[in-house]
């Protein structure tokens, strides 16, 4: 699977730290920003355990894997290069293209999708994370907008974002989404590190900003707080 990577670094290590992404790839060493994967077990299994809990899909006994963000389009890559991730210091942008297997692969649900599980109303949320998730997103959703239980929804959407279907579906969307904290980005997802440097395909520093176009889902326009 193709993914994009976007950071911001001082303009002075700029030519370091592309060279020793090109040469070394990514690894947990690198940035300032530490992320994790979870993975919960059999989805199969417990997907369908009728007490199903934050227990079950983030104990300390799950295996835990570094991992950094990435999109699956360049311009989301780009958006974080040159405007989530840039400061006064960090003030220049470096984009990566790099490949990683579906099973390294997880959704990033912090800026969206874990905020829907939670709070969002089904008959203004089905139709969006359809179009942006794939039909399979749906079966994790509806279980867990018929639960009154908070972490049996969250534990839900745990399952969602590893399932391979889920995946694949969230990798091939082309609707540009705003979530949570101003992100607009088109697909958000969480790469198992590390990323050796045969899987790198490209780094360089863009000349010029790309301008993500409007939102077509918006992370408000699909909550409960919005139903008349």
């Amino acid at each position: 699977m193709r993914f994009f990577r976007g950071i911001s670094v001082p303009a002075e290590n700029a030519a370091e730290v592309t060279a020793e992404i090109r040469e070394k790839g990514l690894h947990e060493t690198q940035g300032r920003w530490r992320m994790h994967q979870i993975y919960p077990g059999r989805i199969d299994e417990l997907v369908t355990k009728h007490d199903l809990s934050l227990d079950d899909t983030r104990h300390d006994s799950k295996p835990r894997y570094p991992a950094v963000c990435a999109c699956s389009d360049e311009a989301g890559a780009a958006y974080y290069a040159w405007r989530h991730n840039r400061t006064a210091e960090d003030d220049t942008p470096i984009m990566i293209e790099f490949d990683a297997q579906e099973g390294e692969v997880a959704i990033d649900s912090r800026d969206f999708l874990a905020t829907v599980f939670q709070l969002g109303d089904p008959k203004l949320a089905r139709y969006p994370l359809e179009q942006a998730f794939g039909p399979k997103i749906l079966r994790y959703a509806e279980m867990a907008w018929s639960s009154d239980n908070q972490d049996s929804r969250i534990a839900l959407c745990d399952l969602a974002i590893h399932d391979p279907e889920v995946v694949r579906g969230h990798h091939a969307n082309k609707l540009v989404i705003a979530g949570r904290h101003g992100t607009i980005f088109r697909s958000a997802f969480t790469v198992k590190l590390p990323v050796g440097g045969a899987a790198i395909r490209k780094v360089w520093t863009p000349e010029s900003q790309s301008e993500m176009p409007s939102a077509d889902i918006v992370l408000s326009d699909v909550l409960a707080s919005n139903r008349a």
